[in-house]
């Protein structure tokens, strides 16, 4: 790790803008594919607190509507079992994910209960249909009585913290250079270099974007920026009933949009403590109202906006058991395109992108920075990610 701008190279093989997930476990699988000449700049500091990477948590399933992303879920927990094996900790918590709420066929940014039903008969994961009464009986929840779930045994939580520090220690292991505070002013017409603020210029092979909702403001000069909202989302830790504790699922509530309540919530197992060891869980809201969508990103709200932190109190205290005391919140930028599926691609011969995380990427990050990789090696990713390109209707500007 450097922060010493001065020790900065004029040339490097690879460039990668941005030290959150995607940036990171990008050059994390350059590391292991040989590739040692990496410089990765990061405007603040890696995975830091305003940008979307941050926490200790993020959901991982294979629960999906959409079969294509159903698949991707499943190559990426292959993936993630490597990771496992490479870092020799367990980076993951399997403890399943119930879907719950109301069954209505349109689907949401996350789905819908009987799509994900449908995908999963389809493809064999095994899962588990509850009613309102089985719900209730086995997590300290509370379902209205026409509620259903799905409950797949498989999912669970990536500890996105030790994932993140697992990724840094390999790409310094194997000689890579990560510079924080070192924000990059714009692209070369070509791609094939960078300059930063400091009015330095790094030459490069090859330069990958992973800077999140930043990308548009880099991409925007060169004609490349994909059509991309950014989302304030609302996420917060709540302290719990400690003879509930163990209790508590991970979940997804599903409701239809009731006035201005986008009535998408969700939750996590007390994973962590509090400073003085009380335990607590992780909450959020998976929708931002129209009015705080924003093109630009430095135009997000940076503060939580009274009325989703007043709807995401509502909801946990009438509909989970044992909630105290919201003792953190949190404001998340998401960037999300039309179809909420992300943009990984190469944009020209030198230059390739990640952007539109549309908050579900963390599940994806070991095959994100698989594909990243390949593509700054100039190969084609592992997979077919077709359904990621550039080129779609739903991201051409």
């Amino acid at each position: 790790m450097s922060n010493n701008l001065s020790s900065l190279p004029n040339q490097a093989s690879v460039v990668i803008i941005g030290g959150g997930m995607a940036g990171l476990s990008c050059a994390a699988s350059l590391a292991r594919q040989g590739v040692s000449d990496v410089v990765l700049l990061e405007a603040k500091t890696l995975a830091h607190a305003q940008a979307s990477s941050f926490g200790e948590t993020r959901m991982f399933r294979e629960m999906y509507s959409d079969p294509v992303l159903c698949k991707l879920a499943q190559e990426a927990n292959r993936l993630w079992r490597e990771e496992e094996v490479l870092s020799g900790e367990t980076l993951r918590e399997t403890h399943g994910l119930l879907f719950y709420g109301e069954s209505w066929d349109e689907e949401t940014i996350e789905g819908s209960i009987p799509g994900a039903r449908r995908v999963m008969d389809d493809q064999g994961i095994p899962y588990e249909a509850l009613n309102a009464g089985e719900i209730s009986a086995r997590f300290p929840l509370k379902p209205k009585a026409d509620f259903t779930g799905l409950f797949e045994p498989t999912a669970g939580a990536v500890r996105s913290d030790k994932v993140i520090a697992h990724w840094r220690k390999t790409a310094e292991q194997a000689g890579h250079l990560l510079v924080e505070h070192a924000a990059v002013r714009s692209l070369d017409d070509d791609g094939g270099g960078v300059l930063l603020e400091s009015g330095q210029h790094i030459a490069a092979d090859q330069v990958v974007v992973a800077c999140g909702v930043w990308s548009q403001l880099l991409l925007a000069p060169l004609g490349l920026a994909p059509k991309l909202e950014v989302w304030p989302m609302l996420w917060a830790h709540y302290t719990v009933d400690p003879a509930l504790a163990d209790r508590y699922p991970q979940w997804f509530c599903f409701q239809k949009e009731r006035g201005d309540d986008g009535g998408l919530y969700y939750g996590f197992p007390v994973l962590s403590t509090t400073s003085d060891g009380r335990p607590r869980i992780k909450a959020g809201i998976d929708w931002a109202p129209q009015e705080l969508r924003v093109r630009e990103p430095n135009a997000m709200c940076s503060e939580p906006p009274a009325r989703l932190v007043e709807l995401l109190d509502h909801f946990l205290f009438n509909n989970v058991s044992g909630i105290q005391e919201r003792v953190e919140t949190v404001i998340s930028p998401y960037s999300m395109t039309s179809d909420v599926n992300f943009v990984l691609d190469r944009l020209s011969p030198k230059l390739s992108l990640f952007c539109g995380g549309s908050g579900q990427s963390f599940k994806f990050a070991p095959l994100i920075g698989d594909s990243l990789a390949r593509l700054a090696r100039g190969e084609s990713p592992a997979v077919d990610i077709s359904c990621w390109n550039h080129k779609r209707a739903a991201v051409c500007a």
